[in-house]
């Protein structure tokens, strides 16, 4: 039996083929963060600094770009639990060297964690540091949300996360 294919069938078949090879590999990836980071626009500073801003959740810890940062109750002390899908919606905030701390920053709760690609991490108080990707400059869009398997929460200047209800209905 012979079967005759079309030239979209083709198309189809390989855009369906590469996709799944690039969602398989870029969990862990080098080459997956670098994506994430040009969709989001995050580039990894040198040092990244921590800030101490005033929020409709009272004050909250921000980077040097004025966007709040979350924490992840699925993550195991300084350990990421969040990559592939949720890392491209709650990107990790990364630094090549020693994180700085802004005015209100404890500079004792500041740390890194290595992630599986080698890349490094912002902790504060042992909390892996992220944002989300749909927050713009001072707003916080997804506060006390329960997504990708827990909870994401602004975090106190005290290193504690804030678990008070989001003010938006999502």
């Amino acid at each position: 039996m012979h079967v005759k294919r079309s030239r979209n069938a083709g198309r189809l078949l390989l855009s369906a083929t590469a996709a799944a090879a690039l969602a398989g590999g870029a969990g862990a990836s080098q080459a997956g963060l670098s994506r994430v980071r040009a969709q989001t626009g995050t580039r990894v500073p040198a040092h990244a600094r921590l800030t101490v801003r005033s929020s409709e959740y009272g004050k909250a810890i921000f980077d040097s770009r004025a966007r709040v940062l979350y924490v992840f109750s699925a993550d195991h002390g300084s350990r990421s639990a969040c990559y592939g899908a949720c890392a491209k919606a709650w990107p990790p905030m990364l630094t090549k060297g020693a994180p700085t701390a802004g005015a209100g920053v404890h500079a004792n709760l500041l740390g890194t964690t290595k992630r599986k690609d080698g890349s490094l991490q912002v902790t504060y108080n042992h909390h892996p540091l992220y944002y989300y990707e749909a927050d713009k400059r001072g707003k916080i869009m997804c506060q006390h949300a329960n997504m990708h398997g827990g909870f994401w929460y602004v975090v106190k200047p005290n290193g504690q996360p804030n678990t008070a209800k989001s003010k938006l209905h999502m």
